[in-house]
């Protein structure tokens, strides 16, 4: 059996791919069994320009930057190294979509993937955390497993793959989700109608992540009495749209909707609605909560953070 992992860079052009920058993995003959080989490969990004959020914080970034390795040919020598392997492990089920993602794109033969098992699913229902998706650093934790080596490095991340999965139970891997115990639980919004909005536009500004936490695009108005609201997080329902709940305190809670586009100079621009509530906007608002969250810079937790600071500052005795 094999323990995979990847690192991938999610790139904000029109591009769609999660490019793979990093393959690593571990062979061990049955899972909570000792490692028998390891398999590392950094791979040169080629497709997108700029890296995403996520991309910039991994802590071999670099190794891959600076890499001669492109991705056909790391994963020609993953497959040989895989020697036939058809029975793959990984933590979640995201490493499966992307190396299919990426084969498809490069047009490139994928692993046969005979026998899948997604042990953060696993983990998740031995500590009674159905439809959670624990991190890998928490359950590792939790199993009291040492931090030896650092997190989201594609073989580290294998290696603390392969030490948790000693915790995990035939019963644990066999657990399928009910699809209704997936379906997450919709905040109550406001049923009254309201006339069209008109939309209004943010930016440009030099990144996504700065149309996001713009103020203007954070300052929704209620489409009933016109009070503006704030918006404190974004959540990501597609490539290039957000959603984020909004309350007024006279007429409750309405969905506010961020479409972002890039400029040809690289810049962004973003364009605010609040559309009316639709079975369709409540389902895409229902599959984004399982999706990334952008909280935005500037959210009430941070500012009550800066006054409590400015209340110590002001009541430190002076010398």
């Amino acid at each position: 059996m094999l323990l995979i992992d990847f690192e991938w860079n999610r790139g904000y052009d029109n591009k769609p791919l999660d490019e793979i920058l990093q393959i690593g993995a571990v062979r061990v003959s049955q899972l909570g069994g000792p490692i028998l080989d390891t398999f590392n490969a950094y791979i040169r990004p080629q497709v997108h320009k700029r890296f995403g959020p996520g991309a910039k914080v991994l802590p071999e970034l670099e190794c891959s930057r600076t890499s001669e390795l492109d991705f056909a040919t790391a994963l020609s020598a993953f497959l040989d190294w895989c020697g036939g392997e058809t029975e793959f492990a990984a933590w979640g089920g995201d490493d499966f979509r992307v190396l299919q993602q990426n084969c498809d794109y490069w047009g490139l033969p994928v692993p046969l993937l005979h026998q899948t098992y997604d042990l953060q699913r696993a983990f998740g229902y031995l500590v009674g955390a159905q439809g959670q998706q624990v991190a890998l650093w928490r359950a590792a934790a939790y199993c009291g497993i040492p931090d030896t080596f650092t997190f989201h490095n594609a073989l580290n991340d294998a290696v603390y793959t392969a030490a948790v999965s000693e915790w995990l139970s035939e019963e644990s891997l066999r657990y399928v989700p009910d699809p209704a115990d997936s379906r997450k639980k919709l905040p109550r919004f406001s049923e009254e109608p309201f006339p069209a909005q008109p939309r209004f536009r943010v930016g440009p500004l030099p990144s996504p992540e700065a149309v996001l936490d713009a103020r203007p695009a954070r300052r929704p108005a209620c489409p009933l009495c016109g009070q503006r609201a704030w918006v404190q997080q974004w959540q990501r329902a597609s490539r290039r749209q957000y959603l984020a709940v909004f309350s007024c305190p006279a007429h409750g809670r309405f969905l506010c909707r961020m479409t972002l586009t890039p400029m040809e100079d690289g810049a962004w621009r973003g364009r605010v609605a609040v559309p009316p509530l639709t079975p369709d906007l409540l389902e895409a608002y229902r599959a984004a909560l399982s999706g990334r969250i952008h909280v935005c810079k500037g959210s009430s937790r941070r500012r009550r953070k800066v006054r409590r600071r400015k209340r110590q500052a002001c009541a430190s005795p002076t010398v």
